[in-house]
Order: structure tokens, then C-alpha cells, then sequence
């Protein structure tokens, strides 16, 4: 309150103040009007305590009552727009009960506050409502363009002016974009030439946003533009960033975003946001630096921790995914997708156990939570995991699952399933004929395979057709052009099947050349210099690992 000398004493005004309130808050309208209007009787020139005391005296005394407080507020602020506006919109609200009586109440507050407080950006925001509510838009055409007359040098008006302005020629209405455009712009346009040096980056900004949300981003980006060249304004390179990527201007999207990073590296939705451009740009180095930074800035949610698990699988920076995959578990301990990857990360480390057990979890957590994580490709790679520790029986079961759960037109994956179990039998001798059906399926499914080839010749050496088996062999061989060291393994079937079909300087031919291969594969390695030495009439090395 803003009591005059002249007025009742202020500690008598206060008190009649205190108790309207208390009266208020107890749900006692009718007594804490009493105590508003000896307020307002010492003090009428406060327009919120005028507004309200007419609210509450509209309950108990009637429109003409309300009415009457309002003017007198408007009496004793004849400087102030306030007190008209607030009888325009009071009278508007409530119009006289008799419903043949034309009210001319608001019209005249309004006509009085526009002739008056004619550089007041909220006159014509009442102007324009009351217009257009009751259907009168001409008028409030008419109160646009005395508006857009106006000589202000204040471009916080024609801020307010221009949003009043897309009441009256909405921007959303397709048809007429253009038109009302050309009616809306120049009041935007206006605030950029008003500003001053003190508020040109605040004003600035504001109208760059108003046209990204009114489809203008041409002049959207050359707003933020200027603001981040001149003013390194953090929010205008925020919004070039979505400029760009709306444009796709991917290159300038990602120098936009970088700087963002650069200026504000504690804001993690921005990290996240590069890491996946550079995810996208298939940079995995870089996207992990940025996880790990939303991480350390935000907390880390979830995705934070399995985003970086996957990049740092792609870098094959194993331990780090184990180490964050361990932390990843104490946080979301009931999550299935933490253990999956950290199963992932220890089989990457060849730790078969540890992988076997978070396998294990990742399919008790998935199978009542998130049973679309229990896919083919978890089951083979459960499965193959298995393999590993020689628990064949238990990687059957899991290869068999993965077989059943794959797409039909993801073809290829099943044939790489078939084949890798029907190998895995006939390494371990057992379910030959089981085998042999996989194998020939695979082979059905992707015709060509050195892979597949090779194990369907080892099928037919492992069932004793020699002659069938080298056939198949062959066809192999002379499908791998040039060698690599991986295919070490397919000259020694060869070798070996020569060897059974009595032919030992063909077997030794093909045995030193798979030795010559250098095969990483340590066991195929050995059984290859194993082979030789028996043939040669040497002894296996049984010592060498």
C-alpha cells in the first residue's frame, strides 16, 4: 500500500488490512470486505487493492457497487493506465444482469486509456481482447494499427505490442502466413532498432526466438548469429544448434554444438548431445570423452552408463567397460541391460566366468522386466560363452534358443548359429547326424561360405566319407583367395583328410602350409605342429600350450 499523509493513519489502515486478510484466508469474504474497503477508502490509488476489493464486493453489493470502486480508482490515478484496464476488463467480465442493456462501460475505459496512455503496451493488450471477445476484430485491427503508429523508443513496447499483435493476425493460420507476417514483423522489427547498448543482447535474443516459434528461421539464424559473433551469447548458439540441425546443416550443427560444450562444460544434456553426433560420425574416441563428462556434470542416468559401455566396446578399451560396467551394476543393480554389457565386456577380456554369470543375471532381470533384451543375438552369445568353458550341453541349449528366437529374414544370422553349434557337436563328437542337419542348413541358407563349407566337409570326415569330405574341403579352399592366418584351420582338414585317405605327401603339403599361416589360434596351432610331427615320425609336444 501507498498511504497519503492526508489519509487515515497508516497503523489504522494497516490493521483493517491485517484483519481482511485474516478473514480471507478463514474463507470470511463478507468481513474481510468490510476491512478491504476501509483500505481502499485510505488508499484508492492502489489499482490491485481497488481490483480486488471489487471482486469481492461484486459477491455481496452488487456489479454497480464494484463499478463504483473502480472509478473512484480511476479518479485517484489519473496518470496510471492501471485502473481503466482494470475496469474495462472487471465490466467486460461481468456485464449488467439485464442482458438488453448495452453495457457501454468497458468501451469507454478502453477508449479512455488508448487516448490517454497511448505509448502503454498493455492498453491495447485490454483493447484487443475485448475486441476480439466480443467478435469485434475490425476494431482490434483498428487498435493494431494506432499501435504500430506509435513514435516509442521503448523496444520492451514493441515486444508487448508485437505479441498482442498475433492475436489479432495469428501466425498458425497457413493461408494467410504471408499477410500477417508483413502485418506482425514490423513490430518485432522495431524492438531491434529501439534497443540500446544496455539491452540490444536481451532484446535481441527475445526476438530471435519469437521468430523460431513463428517459422521464421531465416531471420531466427541471423539473429542468433549475430548474438553468438558479438555477444558470445550461450542461448543463441543453443538455438543456431537447432537451426542448423532443422536445416540439415550437419557440419555447422556440430562446430555450433562444440562451441556450446566449450563455453558451458557443466551442462550435460549438451555433452550427451555431442557425444551422439559424434557417435553418429562414427567417432567413438571423442563421443566417450562427452559421456563421460554428462556423466560426472549430471549424475548419469542410465543410458549415460550404457552409451559408454558400447563406445568403449567399439575402441575395444575393455577394462574401461568393465570398470564402468561394474559401477554401472551397483547403480542399477535390477537393470538387465548392465549386466548384459558387462557380461559383453568380460567375454571381450576372455573372463568366460564372469561372463557366464552376468549372462545368467542379465536374462533372470530381462525375463520379468525386459524380456525384448532376450534375443537371438543374446542367446548366441550366451551360448558361444558356454562353448567356452566346455559346457556344451548348456551352450547347446542357449545356440538352440537363438536358432528358434531369429527373424526369418535375418537368414544369415541363423546360418552362422546352425554352423557354430554344428561344429561345436562334431568337435566334441557327439550329436553328428543333429549336426550335419545345421550344417547343411546353414550352408542352404548362405551358399559360398569358406566357413560353412569347411564344416560340412569336416561333417562327412567325422562320419568317415573321406572322398566327401575332400570334395567339400576343396570347393572351400578354392574359394579363399588370397589365404589368411584364420584359415589355417581349413588346410589342416584338408591335410588331415588326405592323411586318411592314405595320401601322407599331400597331408604334409597341406599341413606346412597351414603351420606357415601363423594361425591366433593357439590350440589350432598346436594340433596343426602335433599333425606334422606325427607324420614326420616325431612325437606331439604335449608340453606346449
Amino acid at each position: 500500500m501507498q498511504l497519503s499523509p492526508g489519509s487515515a493513519s497508516t497503523a489504522d489502515a494497516l490493521a483493517h488490512f491485517s484483519a481482511a486478510l485474516q478473514f480471507e484466508s478463514s474463507g470470511k469474504l463478507r468481513q474481510a470486505l468490510d476491512h478491504y474497503l476501509a483500505v481502499f477508502k485510505a488508499d484508492p490509488s492502489n489499482s490491485d487493492l481497488a481490483a480486488h476489493t471489487a471482486g469481492l464486493a461484486m459477491q455481496f453489493q452488487g456489479r454497480e457497487t464494484a463499478i463504483k470502486i473502480l472509478d473512484e480508482a480511476v479518479s485517484a490515478s489519473p496518470r496510471s493506465p492501471a485502473p481503466l484496464l482494470n475496469l474495462a476488463r472487471f465490466a467486460s467480465t461481468y456485464p449488467p444482469e439485464d442482458l438488453f442493456v448495452k453495457d457501454e462501460v468497458p468501451s469507454k475505459a478502453v477508449a479512455e486509456a488508448l487516448a490517454k496512455f497511448p505509448t502503454h503496451a498493455e492498453v491495447y493488450e485490454t483493447a484487443v481482447m475485448l475486441h476480439l471477445t466480443h467478435n469485434e476484430r475490425d476494431k482490434a485491427i483498428q487498435v493494431m494499427t494506432q499501435a504500430a503508429n506509435q513514435n516509442s523508443r521503448d523496444p520492451q513496447y514493441w515486444l508487448s505490442t508485437g505479441h498482442t499483435a498475433e492475436r489479432v493476425w495469428p501466425l498458425g493460420q497457413a493461408e494467410f502466413t504471408t499477410e500477417y507476417r508483413q502485418r506482425v514483423t514490423p513490430f518485432f522489427e522495431n524492438a531491434l532498432k529501439t534497443a540500446t547498448k544496455a539491452n540490444a543482447e536481451r532484446i535481441t535474443l527475445e526476438v530471435a526466438r519469437q521468430y523460431l516459434l513463428t517459422n521464421d528461421p531465416e531471420r531466427a539464424r541471423q539473429l542468433c548469429e549475430k548474438l553468438a559473433a558479438e555477444y558470445n551469447n550461450l542461448d543463441a548458439r543453443k538455438l543456431l544448434y537447432r537451426l542448423y540441425v532443422a536445416s540439415e546443416q550437419k557440419d555447422k550443427a556440430l562446430a555450433a554444438l562444440e562451441q556450446i560444450v566449450k563455453q558451458a562444460p557443466a551442462d550435460a544434456e549438451m555433452q550427451r548431445l555431442l557425444a551422439s553426433e559424434y557417435d553418429r560420425l562414427k567417432q567413438p574416441e571423442k563421443a566417450i570423452t562427452h559421456l563421460e563428462a554428462a556423466i560426472q556434470n549430471g549424475g548419469g542416468e542410465i543410458g549415460d552408463y550404457v552409451k559408454l559401455g558400447w563406445e568403449l566396446y567399439q575402441t575395444q578399451k575393455f577394462d574401461d567397460m568393465v570398470r564402468v560396467g561394474q559401477r554401472s551394476v551397483r547403480l542399477f543393480p535390477d537393470h538387465p541391460l548392465v549386466h548384459y554389457q558387462l557380461a559383453i565386456a568380460h567375454r571381450a577380456r576372455e573372463e568366460w566366468g564372469p561372463s557366464v554369470q552376468y549372462f545368467a543375471e542379465a536374462e533372470q532381470f530381462a525375463s520379468s522386466t525386459q524380456s525384448e533384451l532376450l534375443d537371438h543375438l543374446f542367446y548366441y552369445q550366451y551360448g558361444i560363452t558356454l562353448e567356452r568353458l566346455a559346457r556344451f550341453e548348456d551352450a547347446s541349449l542357449m545356440l538352440e534358443k537363438s536358432i528358434t528366437l531369429t527373424p526369418r529374414e535375418e537368414s544369415k544370422s541363423a546360418a552362422n548359429t546352425m554352423n557354430f553349434l554344428g561344429y561345436m557337436w562334431l568337435d566334441v563328437g557327439t550329436h553328428l547326424d543333429k549336426a550335419g542337419e545345421l550344417i547343411t542348413k546353414a550352408n542352404e541358407l548362405v551358399p559360398n561360405q569358406p566357413a560353412y563349407i569347411d564344416s560340412l566337409g569336416w561333417f562327412h570326415y567325422k562320419k568317415g566319407n573321406y572322398p566327401g569330405a575332400l570334395k567339400e574341403l576343396q570347393r572351400a579352399e578354392a574359394l579363399l583367395q588370397p589365404l589368411s592366418p584364420e584359415d589355417a584351420e581349413i588346410l589342416e582338414h584338408i591335410g588331415l583328410t588326405h592323411q586318411s585317405l592314405g595320401d601322407t605327401a599331400q597331408a604334409l603339403n597341406y599341413l606346412e602350409r597351414a603351420e606357415a599361416l601363423k594361425t591366433p589360434d593357439l590350440k589350432a596351432r598346436k594340433r596343426i605342429e602335433d599333425e606334422l610331427k606325427k607324420i614326420k615320425g616325431g612325437k606331439p609336444d604335449t608340453e606346449k600350450k
